[in-house]
Order: C-alpha cells, then structure tokens, then sequence
C-alpha cells in the first residue's frame, strides 16, 4: 500500500500564524505594514475601499510590495444591524439583513476590482465584515459560505477564538481570534497552544496604539508580539491569509 505523505508546514514549522488589519487605517501603511517587513513577516491588512482607501492607493501599493495581502473588507463595510442601537455608526442602507445575494456579490466584484487595480492579483482572502456570516432576515437569510468560495481563495470568517485545524477546513469561514486589547502573554499562549496542535491561528487587529482606532492593541504590546514572531520562525510560519490558505488546498490535493 503507498503511503499516504504527511501534512506539513512550508519549511518544517509546527504552526501557522496570521496577523490581520482590518479597515485600511493610516497607521497600518504607515508603521505597522513596513514594521513587519523589517522583520520578516507578512500579514493581511483587509481594506474596505470606502475608508481612505482609494486617497492613498500610492501607499497601499507599497504595503503590497513588500509582501503583504490587501484583503477584500468590503467597499462599505455592511454588517447585521442586529440590534440597531449597537451599530449607530452604520447607515441604514448598509444593514447585511437587507442585502441579496447579486448585492452582496456585486459589491465585492467592485471590491476585488479596485484591489486588483493597486496590488495586480488576482487571488485574494475576504475578512467578514464585523465577523458576520450571514445576510438576509428571518426564512430568507443566507450564510455567505458559498459566495466565498466561488469569489475568494479563503474567508476569515467568525470570530470563534478557535484555532484552524488542517484536517477540518471550511475555507470560506475559517473562524479566527480577536488580537484588541490583549497582550503579548496572552497571545503567545494561544500561539504556543496553536503549535501543539500543528493548527493555524488567525488573528485581526484593529488599531494599534492608542487614538488609532476604538479597537486597539498597545503599540509597545503588539512590538512584542511581533519580535516573538520573528525569532521564533523556526517553529512559527508567520504569513498572510492567502499565502496559508493556498498551502493548505495544496496539501489537501496532494494529500487526495
């Protein structure tokens, strides 16, 4: 009987991590994108085209030079208004509980497009806007799984704080772990239960430091995170959304 070969990570490491930046924040081109290149890690820094995005698309180009993943996060950041007095911030119109299934894919073809257009790829990962999963109300409503996966190498998904298991993917909706307000000791807990289990542990961040976003880690915290993360790429393959996602549906046709 031939032997089936056994799952592993690109240079031998015994887990993934992924570091995601939602809403294309000033801070992210900035600092953090050329910070993590310093240190020879690449990230997913997800864009939602309608948030300063297409006033520095000069910017956004450079983060993509140097080998980060401009994600699709929409071009209006819609969510589940669910209940309305929680998203105050989000015009009506917006709400996921009213779009359709052409809406919804009509908006991210524009998304995908207008990425295309700075960064040239044509494969890219979706980051769920607000960590939903679902448009539509009551009988009508429609998990977003199957729009995902005709549109999008991998979607992030909900926020499950589960670690990714290579041997039970569900690729649109992959489920990841909120990096906002932790610190390094927390999050390298999770890394080292990650690396126990050979899994993958996707992380999203918003702002970094104080006054970059109402959802933030400290700048001082997240250096540390990312100092770990490079001297430790031994064990630790630190890579964007789509990078890993393409390495596992690799693996998982060589594996067939």
């Amino acid at each position: 009987m031939k032997q089936q070969p056994q799952f592993t990570w690109p240079e031998g490491q015994q887990c993934a991590v992924t570091l995601s930046y939602d809403d294309a924040l000033p801070i992210h081109h900035k600092a953090v994108a050329p910070f993590l290149a310093a240190k020879g890690v690449s990230a997913t820094f997800y864009i939602c085209a309608s948030s300063g995005f297409t006033e520095h698309t000069d910017a956004w180009r450079q983060v993509a030079e140097l080998g980060h993943e401009l994600g699709n996060h929409t071009l209006f950041h819609p969510c589940r208004r669910e209940p309305a007095t929680n998203y105050d911030w989000l015009a009506a119109h917006y709400d996921l509980c009213d779009y359709t299934a052409q809406r919804w894919t009509d908006e991210m073809r524009v998304a995908n497009c207008l990425l295309r257009l700075v960064d040239g790829e044509a494969e890219r990962t979706f980051g769920n806007t607000c960590c939903h999963t679902t448009i539509g109300r009551g009988p009508r409503e429609k998990d977003l799984d199957g729009l995902i996966k005709r549109m999008f190498v991998a979607g992030r998904g909900p926020r499950n704080e589960k670690i990714v298991e290579p041997s039970t993917l569900n690729f649109p909706a992959l489920g990841h772990f909120s990096g906002d307000g932790k610190t390094m000791e927390d999050l390298q807990q999770l890394i080292e239960h990650a690396i126990q289990m050979n899994g993958w542990i996707i992380f999203m961040f918003h702002g970094i430091g104080e006054n970059t976003h109402k959802l933030y880690i400290d700048d001082d915290e997240h250096a540390k995170l990312i100092e770990y993360l490079a001297a430790n790429s031994a064990r630790i393959w630190t890579a964007s959304m789509v990078k890993v996602a393409k390495h596992l549906k690799n693996c998982a046709t060589e594996l067939e």
